[in-house]
This record gives structure tokens, sequence and C-alpha cells, in this order.
């Protein structure tokens, strides 16, 4: 009886298995949906250094700014454990930096928001380490870089009054999940760390420019994969 209860119990766990082969196949694909939370970490330059021993100095601080990004996912078995992933996508930023103090033509100093905008064209590389298979849930890192390229650059707009970013960009990415088999699709939410490796800033002759001397993009995103 003993043993009639346990064939009967593993049977019971196979036909609640979802997707029992989803791991043999060599590729396979999916998309993502990802809500970003970003800012730039920025470094100050010695001339704003300079005006904060003065009577009335401005501060210079970085906004945390929401985005959005999407994209597509090509996903190759490598090992058991192993997969590497291709996970191409458009991002949409607006990374703010606040200028407290701001000097004004009416003698009276205000506070002003400087946000540059960027469209970018991301190309994460990345190798995914998981667990074994828990019935239908699974945890895993993944971790690699990220190439970017903002179709929304003012390098070359000589004429604004404010902040440029470059156009090329290269982040090092890292970040944790959980798979979860359904009957039809494998869904897994992920939380991944971005921390960019390029100075985005570009110098130009105002206020706003010359009391920065470099910029790196970093996000914390929240990942909806459907695979």
């Amino acid at each position: 009886m003993l043993s009639a209860t346990n064939v009967a119990s593993a049977q019971k766990r196979i036909v609640g298995l979802n997707k029992p082969g989803y791991d043999d196949r060599p590729v396979h694909y999916g998309f993502y949906l990802a809500l970003p939370f970003t800012k730039y970490n920025i470094q100050h330059s010695q001339e704003y250094v300079n005006q904060l021993n003065t009577s009335d100095p401005m501060t210079v601080n970085a906004k945390v700014s929401p985005g959005f990004y999407t994209g597509l996912v090509l996903n190759v078995r490598l090992a058991e454990y192993l997969d590497a992933r291709f996970v191409p996508g458009v991002g949409f930023y607006g990374r703010t930096i606040e200028y407290d103090n701001v000097p004004q033509a009416t003698e009276e100093n205000a506070t002003e928001l400087v946000t540059i905008p960027s469209t970018m064209v991301e190309l994460p590389l990345l190798l995914k380490y998981k667990s074994k298979r828990r019935t239908n849930y699974r945890v895993y890192m993944v971790g690699g870089v990220k190439p970017g390229i903002d179709l929304n650059s003012r390098k070359n707009d000589r004429g604004v009054e404010g902040l440029r970013a470059e156009k090329f960009d290269l982040a090092l990415e890292y970040g944790f999940g959980v798979d979860m088999f359904y009957p039809y699709f494998k869904f897994a939410p992920e939380i991944r760390f971005s921390h960019g490796l390029l100075n985005q800033h570009i110098a130009d002759d105002n206020m706003y420019s010359r009391s920065l001397q470099r910029m790196t993009n970093h996000n914390v995103s929240l990942i909806l994969y459907f695979e």
C-alpha cells in the first residue's frame, strides 16, 4: 500500500509539471517589458568645488527618474545549468540633474531641473546561471555587458544651453530572478542592476556643463520575461 501511494504521488507530480521538456531545447525565444529607475552618477568638476567656498554656493545633484524599455529574447542552452542570452531592446529614459541656488538675471536664485532625454537601442549579452528546477519554479542569476546607442543624442547640437550626453555607452549588468513555468509559457520576474562604464558628459562652455566632470548611467530595473 505504501509503495502504491508513492507511485501515485509521483505520477501526480509529473502530471502537474508544466512544460517538462522546456530545458532540453537548444534555443528558445520570448519578449520582455521593463520598468527601470535610472539616474546619472555624477562627479563634480574643480570649478564646482571652488564655488562651494563662496557665500552663496550652487549645489548640483542627480535625481532618480522612472523609464521604460522593451525587447526580445534569444536564449541558447550552453550546459545543464548555464544559458547565453541576447536580449536586444529599445529604452526610453529621461535622466535629471537638479541645480539648486542657481543665479538668475533678477538677482534671485532658483532651483532648475535639467533633463537629458534619450532613446537607447540596447544590446545586452548575458550569461544565465540557473538552479535545479523544483516543480514549476527555479531561481537564477544573470550577468554580462550591455552596449547602447542613443538615437536622441544631442552631441551635434552645439546650440543647446544645458547638458549634452555622448551617443555610445557600455554598461556592466547583473541580477537575479525566478523562472515560473505555466502550461503554455514561462514567466520570469527579474531584478537587474546596470552600471555605466563610459563617461557620458560632453564639456560645453556653460554653467551647467562646467559644474560636472563625469556622468555615468545607472539603472535598477524590474523586468518581466515571457518565453
